[in-house]
């Protein structure tokens, strides 16, 4: 059954890629969905490119592992990243028209050497991410199925990449929304119903407390003892905060999610996907956290940890559900992983090698033509991405937090930069780029590989930033922008009329307001089962 569920899942995949991409035209379709996604699309795109196997596997596992409310506490710090980022960057980046996040650098600074830069690191970082994916879901076939890591790896693969090969943007529009639905299900039911087997939230919350081999595992710095692998309480929340506020910037400006409001049909789709997406990854957050600290009551020997989630939809769930949760998480492997590819195929085919800044093509390349090239250049990234996860060691959790907080410090700091400064300079911002690039690379691969112990505070990404910054500071020092950039940034700054409808205007609002009731139901649900319970 499950079996059936998992490859029903990928047949699926595989015929939405092949009707939609029977509709791709251009480019326009193929990168950015014509430009013209509806509300429901550009949420379902942005929380499906954010929950991926480094969700439901790597961070589930963390949660597992007796750190519930430190995920919840990062995350709180993370989702912020969603509406910070629409108003200080996405709207803005939508008003650009780009076609990548990187071609909006290049025209905002008029400069090819930023948008290649930027192309180089959306291939390098992304792809990276899309290895920890691949390698998250083909545990998930091995565990399943009993296959060999490889033959799983592969299957993967052939799946995304053929899904993404034929449909694009598009294709990726309509699946991410369906499989949101699916990992929703599978995220609220699925722990939902963990917690009814271990007799509900009071019951469940008192044997969680007297849980033996993981003490103090439900409270705000998580498991203490030989399994506080974070170090004192202290050291717990500097780096739930410190981590909270790097994801946050990745939120706000990774290409994986500045890029779904270049498909919106209009600037308050923007807003409104921004805010729903806020609040539908706050709240199921919520039952993943705790349910995948409650299947401790289950089995508290789970190895690795990252397949707990699995292991409850075999021994705990009824066989239907557990269907739905197995195929929610290959759903949200699956989402990603197309989402990475797509964006590593349009780097490296459009900002590695870029066009003119006004986006006109150079020798006069047809569309059909750009396109077919644009196929071409996925097809041989994704066989890369493929040889890299073939000889790359499983490590889902590290390699996905590493690749994605790249991003938070080459471009967390010029993103809102560029937008807000009249007078930043190409030569400052590539210089800040490149430095947040590799001061992270840099740190990272001290902690990582030669084993430095660096402060709590200290974390890769805040060194990345403050390289960046002060990169991009003393190399803008006697340079000034192009006239033609000035007048870029201008038009950006300048709303368009068609969004200054005072209806569309009510909708965005009333959508905020109802984000806001929804993470006031979800608080007053944890002060009432997990609060005042854990006082008394």
């Amino acid at each position: 059954m499950f079996i059936a569920g998992v490859l029903g899942s990928f047949v699926l995949y595989l015929v939405i890629g092949v009707v939609v991409g029977r509709r791709v035209k251009d480019r326009s379709d193929y990168y950015v969905a014509g430009r013209n996604a509806p509300t429901l699309l550009v949420a379902g795109t942005l929380v499906a490119s954010f929950l991926s196997t480094v969700s439901f596997m790597g961070e589930v596992g963390f949660a597992y592992d007796g750190f519930p409310v430190v995920m919840l506490i990062v995350t709180v710090l993370n989702i912020c990243g969603y509406v910070v980022g629409v108003l200080g960057f996405g709207r803005y980046l939508r008003r650009s028209e780009a076609l990548t996040v990187p071609e909006y650098f290049g025209r905002r600074f008029d400069s090819r050497a930023v948008q290649s830069a930027a192309g180089v690191m959306v291939v390098l970082g992304i792809g990276l991410y899309l290895v920890a994916v691949t390698q998250g879901l083909a545990l998930v076939l091995a565990q399943l199925l009993g296959w060999e890591t490889w033959t799983a790896v592969v299957v993967v693969w052939l799946a995304y990449t053929a899904f993404t090969f034929l449909s694009g943007s598009k294709g990726i529009l309509v699946n991410d929304t369906i499989m949101f639905f699916v990992f929703m299900v599978a995220g609220v039911v699925g722990m939902s119903w963990v917690v009814v087997r271990a007799g509900g939230p009071a019951a469940a919350l008192d044997k969680l407390q007297a849980l033996p081999g993981k003490p103090d595992g439900l409270s705000w710095h998580g498991v203490t003892g030989e399994a506080a692998s974070l170090g004192s309480p202290g050291q717990v929340l500097v780096w739930a905060i410190a981590t909270g506020l790097a994801w946050m910037a990745v939120v706000a400006v990774s290409p994986w999610q500045s890029s779904r409001y270049l498909m919106a049909r209009d600037e308050h789709v923007s807003l409104r996907s921004a805010f729903i997406a806020m609040g539908t990854v706050g709240v199921l957050y919520v039952f993943l956290m705790f349910g995948a600290y409650t299947i401790n009551l289950f089995n508290p020997d789970i190895e690795p940890s990252e397949v707990a989630f699995i292991w409850a939809a075999q021994h705990v769930l009824p066989p239907v559900l557990g269907v739905v949760v197995v195929t929610g998480i290959v759903a949200a492997g699956l989402s990603s992983a197309s989402a990475f590819l797509a964006l590593i195929g349009f780097s490296a085919a459009y900002d590695v090698r870029p066009r003119r800044p006004d986006g006109a093509d150079d020798g006069g390349e047809s569309e059909e033509r750009a396109l077919r090239r644009s196929r071409q250049v996925m097809l041989a990234t994704a066989l890369v991405v493929l040889l890299i996860t073939l000889v790359t060691p499983p490590a889902v959790l590290e390699i996905g937090y590493f690749a994605a907080t790249l991003f938070a410090a080459a471009w967390g700091p010029l993103a809102f930069w560029s937008v807000r400064s009249a007078e930043l300079s190409a030569r400052g911002a590539l210089a800040g780029m490149i430095a947040g690039f590799l001061g992270v690379t840099a740190a990272s691969l001290l902690t990582d590989v030669a084993g430095v112990r660096l402060p709590v505070w200290a974390d890769p990404v805040f060194l990345g930033v403050l390289l960046s910054v002060a990169a991009t500071w003393l190399a803008d020092r006697g340079a000034h922008p192009t006239p033609e950039a000035r007048a870029f940034r201008a038009r950006l700054l300048t709303t368009p009329a068609t969004d200054r409808d005072p209806r569309k205007l009510a909708a965005t609002r009333r959508t905020a307001t109802t984000t806001t009731a929804a993470f006031a139901a979800a608080g007053l649900a944890l002060l009432v089962y997990y609060g005042i319970p854990a006082l008394f």
